[in-house]
């Protein structure tokens, strides 16, 4: 049987239930966060926190839960759904109205805490080896960029246009053709020895793997450079590009838009033991 904690209770998942007329289920009005679990401790736990009650702060929800709290059921849950090694997602509703306003802001409410975990075997190791194909799609998260978001109907758009093109992932872009992001990931570009990566002025959601490669790269005494490029500006076979998340961690890219790339060997294997390395010293 596997369990959920919503509100700070422990419930069978067949038991859990949220109003109808909760906003994240209405409107898509709720914040997500997805962490990796690694011998049932969530990974960068803290700096998740922080870019959840940032956002928090940004799109006005009312406080719920310190760190330790949900520290602690995050701990109790992997414990109870038996998780050595998988995925938890914290989803954050602004909560459920007494009498409805539409999509009108409706201030002070409670918002609704829901909390998952499950086991997952991570991703095919052929995506590293190989890396991924990708395709440009002419959207992007635009001015709220920085809030993760439950309202995904445009990520989903856009790795359904990238399914139908035999893609992987998609990579959303600036008005001007600037390679911002994937739908789900960041990319990293390798070019002229710089590592590239869109600025923070951009509209972009700064992942927690993407902070952590930036400075891994800083520290290998890497320039970084926060620019996103245009296709055109890479070099065909030369430059290379690789994508991050928390779950994913660091992943080749093999193309953009029938534009194939170079299989870096060195840099970003590198960082991507690294990163390992990181992880796995964050849950001791």
């Amino acid at each position: 049987m596997a369990y959920v904690i919503i509100n700070g209770n422990l419930v069978p998942e067949s038991a859990a239930t949220v109003s109808v007329f909760d906003r994240g289920f209405a409107y898509g009005d709720s914040l997500i966060e997805t962490l990796k679990i690694l011998s049932r401790r969530p990974v960068f736990f803290a700096e998740h926190f922080k870019r959840l009650t940032q956002a928090m702060g940004l799109a006005a929800f009312e406080s719920v839960i310190d760190k330790e709290t949900l520290m602690s059921q995050v701990l109790s849950l992997a414990e109870a759904n038996d998780v050595s090694d998988g995925r938890l997602r914290i989803q954050l509703s602004r909560g459920t109205p007494t009498v409805s306003a539409g999509v009108d802001p409706v201030p002070e409410l409670t918002p609704t805490l829901l909390l998952t975990a499950e086991s997952s075997p991570g991703y095919p190791e052929d995506l590293y080896s190989e890396g991924v194909k990708c395709v440009t799609v002419a959207a992007n998260r635009g001015r709220y960029a920085p809030l993760k978001s439950g309202s995904l109907l445009p990520t989903i758009m856009a790795r359904r246009e990238a399914a139908m093109a035999g893609a992987w992932e998609a990579l959303f872009t600036s008005g001007h053709g600037r390679l911002l992001e994937g739908s789900f990931t960041n990319i990293f570009f390798l070019a002229s020895g710089r590592l590239l990566t869109a600025g923070e002025d951009e509209p972009l959601l700064a992942g927690v793997a993407r902070e952590k490669v930036i400075g891994i790269a800083e520290d290998m005494g890497i320039e970084v450079e926060m620019k996103a490029p245009k296709l055109y500006e890479l070099a065909r076979d030369e430059d290379a590009a690789f994508l991050t998340n928390s779950l994913l961690g660091v992943c080749p890219v093999r193309d953009i838009d029938g534009m194939s790339l170079r299989q870096d060997t060195d840099i970003v294997p590198r960082l991507a033991a690294r990163l390992t390395e990181l992880e796995q010293a964050d849950i001791k």
